[in-house]
C-alpha cells in the first residue's frame, strides 16, 4: 500500500486562483515518486490528490501520452517517463556551476574590460572551467582546460583557502613549489600565512607571481553546503589592475561571486562572505 513520506501527510493548501486545477493536480503525481517508490498505481493517485478513481485515471492516462509516465512493467501501476529523464537532465545542465556561472562571467569581463576566469581545484593546480574574454587588446591568454600551480595564482589561493591546514599538508607533501617569478611563494609556511590574510579579507591576489606583468584578483564561490567549490577570478595587465586601484576591482569581483553562490543555493551568511 501507498504510503505518503512525512511532508506528504499534510492537508494540501489552498489552490492559488489563476491555477489550472487539473493541471496542478497532475504535476503533484510527481511528488509522490522517490528513489524507494517507484511505481504509483491509479488507486493511490485517487488516495492521495483526493479524487475518484475515474479522473485519477485519465489525468494517469494523459501524461502517459504526453511521455512523462509510462506504465510499469509487470505491474498495474506507473513509472516516470522518458521526457522527464530529458527534462532533468537539461536541469542538472542548467543549475550546473558553469552554467550558473557564465552570464555573471560574461557581465563582468563586460564591465571590467578584462578577462574573468571560473576555476576549481584538481590537486594541487587550479583549472579554468569557463571563461569570458575582455576587450582589451592587451590581455591574458587563456582557455577552458588550462592548468596552473595552485600556489601561484589567485584562482589557486582562494580554492586553497577553503581546505584546512591538515589538508593542505597532505596536499602537498613532498612537493616542491614551483618559482617562475621573484615573488612566488617558495613555502608551505609561506603559503599557509597567505591563504590566513586570504581568508581574512576575502580574496586573494597574484601579485605577478606566476608571471611578470600580470595580475590577478579571485573570490571563492560557494555551495549551498558552505564548501567552496570553486573560485571566481579577475586577470589583467598590472599596469591597468594597480595595486593602488585594487579596491574597486575587488568589490566587483565579490559581488559576482556572490551572486553565484546565491544562485548555487549558499546561505545568505557564506554569499555575504563574497558579495
Amino acid at each position: 500500500m501507498y504510503k505518503k513520506p512525512l511532508e506528504m501527510e499534510t492537508v494540501h493548501p489552498p489552490r492559488e486562483s489563476g491555477l489550472i486545477g487539473s493541471l496542478q493536480k497532475g504535476f503533484e503525481i510527481f511528488d509522490m515518486f522517490s528513489r524507494d517508490h517507484s511505481v504509483v498505481t491509479v488507486s493511490e493517485i485517487a488516495k492521495y490528490l483526493q479524487l475518484h478513481k475515474s479522473s485519477a485515471s485519465r489525468i494517469a492516462a494523459t501524461l502517459v501520452a504526453l511521455g512523462y509516465l509510462r506504465p510499469a512493467p509487470n505491474s498495474s501501476g506507473f513509472q516516470l517517463g522518458g521526457k522527464l529523464a530529458r527534462l532533468g537532465n537539461l536541469a542538472v545542465i542548467y543549475t550546473s556551476l558553469t552554467g550558473v556561472a557564465e552570464p555573471f562571467i560574461q557581465k563582468l569581463a563586460e564591465e571590467t574590460g578584462e578577462t574573468c576566469h571560473l576555476g576549481v581545484l584538481e590537486g594541487t593546480e587550479a583549472v579554468t572551467v569557463n571563461l569570458a574574454e575582455g576587450s582589451f587588446s592587451l590581455r591574458l591568454h587563456s582557455w577552458v582546460g588550462k592548468r596552473s600551480p595552485a600556489h601561484l595564482t589567485s584562482m589557486g589561493k582562494a580554492l586553497l583557502a577553503g581546505l584546512s591546514e591538515g589538508s593542505l599538508d597532505m596536499l602537498y607533501r613532498g612537493k616542491k613549489l614551483e618559482t617562475p617569478t621573484p615573488n612566488a611563494i617558495s613555502t608551505l609556511d609561506a603559503l599557509k600565512n597567505e591563504l590566513a590574510k586570504v581568508r581574512s579579507r576575502g580574496y586573494a591576489l597574484d601579485d605577478e607571481e606566476l608571471e611578470i606583468g600580470l595580475r590577478c584578483i579571485a573570490v571563492p564561490i560557494f555551495s549551498h553546503d558552505e564548501r567552496t567549490v570553486a573560485s571566481l577570478t579577475i586577470a589583467g595587465s598590472a599596469s591597468r589592475i594597480q595595486l593602488a586601484n585594487i579596491d574597486d576591482y575587488v568589490e566587483k569581483v565579490r559581488a559576482t561571486a556572490g551572486l553565484i553562490s546565491e544562485q548555487l543555493g549558499a546561505p545568505p551568511a557564506a554569499a555575504a562572505r563574497t558579495g
